[in-house]
């Protein structure tokens, strides 16, 4: 009896090895290929703020992009104010609208392509690490003419939650860029 529990004993201690090596390995592909928790910083080491710009002078207010670029930041501790040493200058963030198909039965929009582009900024200490680049991203929703009011609804939840994924997207690519200094 003794030496099976000894061999069921070592049986577990090698499994055990075994995951925390798993594990380990995991964490460092992860870490190598520049993934981040959502919750961690994306700013480079030695840097505590960041501030977010964008100016439209024909808007009241910021678009949704903008304010979520901002709670992310609010939610991670580093949004920082004018003077901060990161910056994130958002140029340009332009909505457009295409059809995509007509009913054949009369004539009439049956869906639309809506397409986000952002091209952005971003410097730190002065020093440009990002130079105009832009992000874009589409999505299709279908159109019922009898429902006007049911997918006008649909069209701005839907390019508020483009504005979002557009958001967690020039963080990751701050975040790769920041990997590179």
């Amino acid at each position: 009896m003794k030496k099976t529990n000894a061999v069921t004993g070592r049986r577990r201690l090698n499994a055990r090895a075994a995951l925390t090596v798993l594990l380990a390995t995991g964490a460092m592909l992860l870490a190598g290929c520049g993934f981040h928790l959502q919750g961690a910083s994306p700013l480079p080491d030695g840097i505590q703020s960041m501030y977010v710009s964008y100016n439209d002078d024909y808007r009241v207010g910021d678009p949704p992009l903008v304010e979520t670029l901002r709670q992310r930041l609010r939610e991670r501790g580093v949004l920082g104010q004018a003077n901060a040493p990161a910056r994130l200058d958002i140029e340009e963030i332009e909505n457009r609208q295409r059809i995509v198909s007509v009913s054949p039965v009369d004539g009439r929009v049956a869906e639309y392509e809506l397409t986000t582009a952002v091209s952005f900024d971003y410097d730190v200490k002065g020093a440009s690490q990002l130079r105009n680049e832009t992000l874009r991203i589409s999505r299709n929703y279908s159109f019922d003419n009898t429902e006007r009011l049911g997918a006008e609804q649909e069209q701005r939840e839907l390019l508020t939650s483009m504005h979002e994924e557009l958001a967690n997207l020039i963080l990751l690519r701050v975040a790769s860029a920041n990997d590179k200094l």
